[in-house]
């Protein structure tokens, strides 16, 4: 009889921690869920904290004159050294071209990589773009994935040829991920566009270059337009 009352009494205790097993466990599984949300949260906050510093940044270039990731002039500074540089042609009557250049799949980089990978890739575009002018010419970045330089005493065939070399210097970039070791592929498109009288003013050249940029981006990247 006492040996059947402890086997009752064993069972029920056992019934009991599983029950306890089973609660503790459902505990567990609440509270990793909830981890998991604070966790989503805080991404939220930094992702919203970055997008800060960015526009704090590019606040901060357009007062500098100066881009911060790639030292290059900005986009204000260059419109206004390209208006002064199409006056002095106009009067000297020399030849002005504009090329923009796209930093070709730099978002999927950017995706895949990380943007500090991305950066990279736009540094040494940057880098490759300034070494491929002349001092009387102007380098600057335009836009997120986007370069451009102002090329004095240079029609549009010339400027092409200028586009073509750093099409082929940034192929031959040597470049690694840091964190996965994995080798980066860069390339560049670009949109070329010659000063005349008719073309009017400094913005109406950019835009120019811009849709011949857009052209080539759509039916033949990496190339120069």
């Amino acid at each position: 009889m006492k040996a059947h009352i402890f086997h009752v009494l064993e069972s029920i205790h056992g019934q009991h921690r599983a029950r306890q097993g089973e609660v503790h466990l459902r505990t567990l599984q609440a509270q990793n869920v909830q981890l998991e949300r604070s966790l989503k949260d805080k991404d939220a906050e930094i992702d919203l904290l970055q997008n800060k510093i960015k526009d704090l940044e590019a606040q901060l270039d357009e007062m500098m004159d100066t881009d911060s990731l790639t030292g290059l002039p900005n986009r204000e500074s260059f419109k206004h050294h390209l208006l002064h540089s199409i006056k002095r042609a106009l009067r000297l009557g020399y030849s002005l071209s504009v090329l923009v250049l796209d930093i070709d799949h730099l978002r999927d980089i950017n995706k895949e990589y990380g943007q500090e990978s991305g950066d990279l890739v736009l540094t040494k575009a940057a880098k490759i773009l300034r070494t491929s002018v002349r001092e009387v010419d102007m380098a600057a970045r335009w836009d997120g994935d986007e370069l451009i330089a102002v090329l004095h005493e240079t029609d549009a065939e010339g400027a092409s040829l200028v586009a073509q070399r750093i099409q082929k210097r940034v192929l031959n970039l040597d470049l690694t991920d840091k964190k996965t070791g994995r080798k980066l592929k860069a390339s560049v498109s670009v949109g070329v566009a010659g000063y005349t009288p008719c073309c009017g003013e400094a913005h109406d050249l950019i835009a120019e270059a811009r849709e011949a940029l857009a052209s080539v981006k759509k039916s033949s990247p990496s190339s120069v337009s």
